[in-house]
């Protein structure tokens, strides 16, 4: 049937961001054939896609095969190109597409026209149309074929004839422009689908995998909904981006291990056009044999449109790397060998080394995979007959071929295996009748078993080999590499030359086969706790990267690293000094009913109702430190910041003060309104409005107990805070200290065991100069939480509670201020 509609999509090769975008590879099909299977299924009565001359030979073919006539018109004129078309057709309405679109919303496309249409069919005339709201690259433009053969006669502005619409919209004096919000499951602003830049490409190709491996094949309708959670998949919205080391002398473990993290996970690899690494396109083509995308390998990194969790794993990464790494959401760094590692978020070791100046957030020799297939010891026992030299990809000192002279001389019978290096090809060495010389081994780890001594280097593979069961000698590639090989009871040639008597000694050691205890191996009932690297790395990617909650700046240089642990980094601020969590694993808390009972009790041994009066009277202890700066406290109005179920306030009642609380738990704001009778707000905190919930603009006295540690956003919450306390008023506050005995004891154990939700660690030394920002002046601090159990001349001597050396470590503690937490008691000044 006849509707008087074509459907017109733009498109030319000459981008000057992404050229050729419309042919790229998406999943298998252009980017084109996208575009073109979805505005096949919007009806009308043609279909033509208006390009260029340049462009039109490219272009023609998949035009044919997706039901398209293909036109070419004026390449820069845009207008010109799409009016010289209209003239060739009999329609009334248009509807535009542009080819770099490959996720458009049919349905909202054939709405959007149904409501142009009946517009037009009363006295409502309009001669454009557009929906907003959807995803950027998901819509189309509706417009009337005369009205824009008029405009174009009409106007000589170069933006105008550069694009189509404008020529339109442009111009609302003489064309009635509609531009009507989409329905609500039409309407996601916030997300991008177009693909205008190489960020936007990369992004798109995340976007069709999802939609691929989620039940729907290319050419299907895609419902709008399946796009919109396409475009929400944690993998589209923070790609992960593996950055191995492809240079040559490095190795080729690194890309190995990265490899091994993509195929299972589907992260991108970035290869740069630069690498110097021989073997790195013959490692790449054996990974996608066995099953790696290629569109997974990219060769530029994306920009800041598109910011990625960038995975390190490239032995040291120098300066000149971290500017190509600046436009990141986390980094995590993998065996990170440089000297200077506050760039990354995230530090995990795995291969052991001598010892690293800088703690990494987790250092586990169990991330290296092991082999599932074991030599069989029981039959073979100690005997050695089968012998695998591997150097890696380049053996940059050359030891293969000393090696392999050695090992002959001293045992002519041995077959040995020879893999083949950079620095040792095949064609290049001396014929040994017991020696075979291979190109490198697909799927190494797993082939080991079929070895009885493995002699490689120190790294993957001597690991990889020890879980297999095999014998293991390590040659000296460096002294640092000998060193390595002492310490973790790895059998090794001392001498750099390999010598014959050398390799004799190592072949002695009592380290040379590495077996499991025989005690663990018996227990057949004992669980095996398997550790997965490429699900680690996804569950570190999860997690969140945030700035100083006082500052809120992306700085040039990084905050200094304060500790690192499994799941949080902790950094000091370099322009306010403030301690704060700096990336996190850890989920945010929902502070419900079960906060205050079950993870309370959890802690303190009772529920928090049942602790209530012995809360209440630390309330009433900081109502008397709040009366000594200032006396005149009845009728004074008070907000409890996170009144929980109001120990305070009931005191505060007490004192005869105008109490009002402010909390979002549910349940416990029930409790203070209708068990205490005191006015309280579930509302969070900064973004309640005071004076419409109570009916005040400021209070005589704020207070938030154990509560601002809490708060990602220090800058709102204390700026509004500083708005409501009137002038002489006061703020008080208690929170952990970053300056008592646990924390300077042992530091690390300290931000260990601090609570995941505890945002900002405040230190008494420096509270003074943050708040002063603010408009306060800090009136006295009194340090809590006195603990002398904590103090480790306590735990040395064994001393008991109550003894005399108790007591004085106790005085000692309440002098110099050392208690694990405290109160600040401000006063505004302005």
């Amino acid at each position: 049937m006849k509707n008087n509609r074509a459907v017109i999509v733009q498109c030319r090769l000459s981008s000057t961001r992404l050229p050729g975008k419309a042919l790229k590879d998406l999943c298998g099909k252009p980017v084109l054939a996208w575009v073109l299977s979805s505005m096949k299924k919007v009806s009308a009565d043609k279909y033509f896609v208006a390009t260029d001359e340049d462009s039109y030979d490219s272009l023609k073919a998949i035009c044919d095969q997706y039901g398209f006539e293909c036109f070419k018109g004026d390449l820069n004129d845009v207008l010109k190109r799409f009016c010289d078309l209209i003239k060739t057709l009999k329609v009334k309405t248009i509807i535009r597409a542009t080819a770099d679109n490959p996720f458009l919303f049919t349905q909202a496309a054939e709405l959007s026209a149904r409501d142009f249409e009946e517009r037009n069919k009363n006295s409502n005339h309009c001669d454009y149309l557009t929906w907003t709201g959807l995803p950027h690259g998901s819509g189309v433009e509706i417009f009337s074929a005369q009205s824009l053969l008029k405009a174009a006669q009409e106007t000589n502005d170069p933006y105008d004839h550069e694009h189509v619409g404008p020529a339109l919209y442009n111009h609302k004096d003489k064309y009635k422009c509609e531009f009507i919000q989409a329905p609500s499951k039409f309407n996601h602003p916030h997300l991008r689908t177009t693909i205008d830049t190489y960020s936007d490409y990369l992004r798109a190709m995340r976007i069709a995998e999802h939609l691929l491996k989620n039940s729907f094949s290319f050419g299907d309708l895609i419902p709008e909904e399946k796009i919109i959670e396409a475009a929400n998949d944690n993998l589209v919205k923070n790609p992960v981006i593996l950055i191995p080391s492809v240079k040559k002398g490095q190795g080729t473990g690194h890309l190995h291990r990265c490899l091994s993290i993509a195929i299972n996970k589907e992260f991108f690899v970035y290869i740069p056009e630069n690498k110097s690494l021989l073997e790195c396109d013959s490692i790449i083509n054996e990974y996608i044999d066995r099953g790696l995308n290629k569109n997974q390998i990219i060769t530029k990194l994306p920009d800041e449109s598109y910011k990625a969790i960038f995975v390190t794993d490239d032995f040291i990464t120098w300066d000149q790397d971290l500017e190509n790494l600046k436009n990141n959401k986390m980094i995590i760094s993998i065996d990170e060998g440089a000297a200077k590692t506050a760039f990354a978020d995230y530090l995990l070791d795995i291969i052991p080394s001598i010892s690293n100046k800088r703690k990494s957030n987790l250092t586990d020799v169990d991330f290296i995979s092991k082999a599932k297939n074991v030599r069989d010891f029981k039959s073979k026992g100690k005997n050695i007959s089968q012998v695998l030299i591997c150097l890696g990809g380049e053996d940059p000192a050359g030891l293969s071929i000393p090696a392999v002279k050695a090992i002959s001389a001293l045992h002519p019978e041995y077959k040995i295996t020879l893999v083949e290096s950079a620095s040792c090809k095949k064609d290049s060495l001396p014929t040994y009748p017991n020696v075979q010389v291979v190109e490198a081994i697909p799927n190494l780890k797993e082939e080991l078993y079929k070895y009885d001594l493995v002699i490689t280097h120190y790294g993957l593979t001597a690991f990889e080999s020890r879980s297999a069961q095999t014998a293991v000698i390590l040659l000296p590639t460096t002294e640092l590499h000998k060193e390595l090989a002492k310490k973790y009871d790895f059998a090794f040639v001392e001498d750099s030359k390999v010598s014959k008597e050398s390799m004799a000694q190592a072949l002695k050691s009592p380290n040379l086969f590495y077996l499991p205890q025989e005690e663990e191996s018996a227990d057949e009932n004992k669980e095996e706790i398997k550790k997965n690297l490429p699900d680690f790395i996804e569950y570190l990617a999860r997690g969140q990267k945030l700035k100083c909650p006082v500052c809120d700046k992306d700085n040039l240089k990084a905050d200094p690293i304060i500790s690192r642990n499994s799941t949080r980094t902790y950094r000091r601020c370099q322009n306010c000094g403030m301690v704060y969590i700096s990336w996190t694993a850890d989920q945010d808390k929902k502070y419900q009913k079960t906060y205050f009972f079950e993870e309370y009790k959890k802690q303190y041994g009772k529920t928090y109702q049942e602790d209530f009066e012995n809360i209440k009277g630390q309330g009433i202890r900081r109502l008397h430190e709040i009366k000594s700066i200032n006396p005149l406290l009845k009728d004074k109005s008070i907000l409890d910041i996170g009144c929980a179920y109001g120990p305070f306030l009931s005191a505060a009642q007490d004192f005869s003060l105008n109490p009002f609380g402010t909390d979002i738990s549910e349940d416990a704001v029930k409790y203070v309104q209708n068990q205490l009778g005191i006015p309280a707000s579930l509302a969070a905190f900064p973004e309640i409005d005071v004076s419409k919930e109570f009916g005040l603009l400021e209070f005589d006295i704020v207070t938030m107990w154990y509560v601002i540690e809490h708060f990602k956003n220090l800058d709102a919450v204390l700026s509004k805070v500083s708005s409501i306390v009137k002038k002489s008023g006061i703020f008080a506050f208690s929170t952990p200290s970053g300056e008592g005995i646990s924390a300077k004891a042992d530091k690390d154990h300290f931000y260990t065991i601090s609570p995941t939700d505890h945002y900002s660690v405040w230190e008494p030394s420096r509270a003074k100069n943050i708040l002063r920002r603010y408009g306060f002046e800090v009136v006295k601090i009194v340090s809590t939480g006195h603990h002398p159990e904590r103090f480790p001349s306590i735990r040395k001597k064994n001393s008991q509670k109550g003894s005399a050396y108790w007591k004085l470590i106790d005085t000692i503690s309440k002098t110099r201020k050392l208690g694990d937490t405290m109160e600040i008691y401000c006063r505004k000044i302005k």
